[in-house]
């Protein structure tokens, strides 16, 4: 809770300057193939994003909140949120680029292994026993959305 309007915009300063820091170290970790540290600040962000998004709701519900705040404050929160929109499009950019690698290494794998070890030959059309290497079924069962 804020004391008064100078209060309640450094807060919401401070609250989005630190989601833009969180979301720009994940975004340096998926870039650098560090999955694990991408999630490192998990739980910080969820609730940094909650309370952004709940102080957000408020002021848009009853902009008086912050009335009287000078105009350099104003343009300063303004400009925050800016960068913040900006880095979360560059996150989403940067998760669906990973993700895309990601799947595309879960179908090559498959598909590797698929021609690797097919089920066993067969009865063909005419009724006589397909020819060709006895291989080993695969016991892979894959996720396309893994």
């Amino acid at each position: 809770m804020a004391a008064d309007v100078e209060d309640r915009a450094e807060q919401l300063d401070v609250m989005t300057r630190r989601l833009i820091g969180l979301v720009a170290n994940e975004i340096t970790a998926l870039r650098e193939h560090r999955l694990s540290q991408a999630n490192a600040d998990w739980d910080e962000k969820e609730r940094l994003v909650h309370a952004w998004r709940l102080e957000v709701s408020r002021i848009k519900a009853d902009p008086s909140l912050l009335a009287g705040l000078s105009a350099a404050r104003k343009e300063a929160l303004k400009s925050g949120s800016q960068e913040l929109e900006r880095v979360l499009a560059t996150h989403s950019h940067a998760l669906a680029a990973s993700k895309e690698v990601t799947e595309g290494l879960v179908r090559s794998i498959a598909t590797e292994l698929a021609s690797v070890r097919s089920a066993p030959a067969g009865y063909g059309r005419a009724g006589a026993m397909n020819t060709g290497p006895n291989r080993q079924a695969s016991g892979l069962a894959l996720d396309a959305k893994a």
